[in-house]
């Protein structure tokens, strides 16, 4: 799959759902989230363990993704691999985990781009948002609409972010 994806320090958390509010967005759900990820060479490999509180429910998958690390809005590509993928890719991998992530996600869409509304333990409060460009999509549709998202959140947000969590 591929996103543009954007991320940026987040000021107040409350305004920033008025304005999700407020731009029509639809509250999806409230998730935590635990991301371990592993070294690999090219990208980045993370087990991601997700628990929605409201539903009961809970899944575990492995994520593999490559973005640039730059501060605009960007295209990332991403594909979830089972353990068999895996093993193939990385032989050698190991179970040694290189950063561990844990966080509150608040899950909104708005016009199929998501807006995660993110509190990262012992980093603080962020702005994500990931527009999926799908095979048959519209790579200049998502951006546009990432873009005017960056837009409608502009007063809440703060230093926009390069890479990922983990490299914090």
């Amino acid at each position: 799959m591929k996103n543009i994806e954007y991320k940026a320090e987040l000021r107040n958390l409350e305004t920033a759902r008025g304005i999700a509010r407020a731009i029509g967005a639809r509250e999806v759900a409230l998730l935590d989230q635990t991301d371990e990820y592993f070294p690999v060479d090219e990208g980045r490999l993370k087990r991601r363990t997700e628990r929605n509180p409201a539903k009961g429910t809970a899944r575990c998958e492995r994520i593999w993704y490559t973005r640039g690390d730059r501060t605009q809005a960007r295209p990332s590509l991403w594909t979830r691999l089972d353990d068999r993928q895996i093993e193939a890719r990385w032989p050698n991998l190991g179970r040694r985990v290189e950063r561990f992530i844990k966080k509150r996600r608040e899950l909104w869409d708005y016009e199929g781009v998501r807006i995660h509304l993110d509190s990262v333990a012992g980093r603080g409060t962020f702005l994500e948002l990931e527009g999926a460009v799908d095979v048959s999509g519209d790579p200049a549709r998502v951006r546009e609409t990432v873009e005017a998202l960056i837009g409608h959140f502009r007063p809440v947000l703060g230093e926009a972010v390069r890479g990922s969590y983990a490299d914090m």
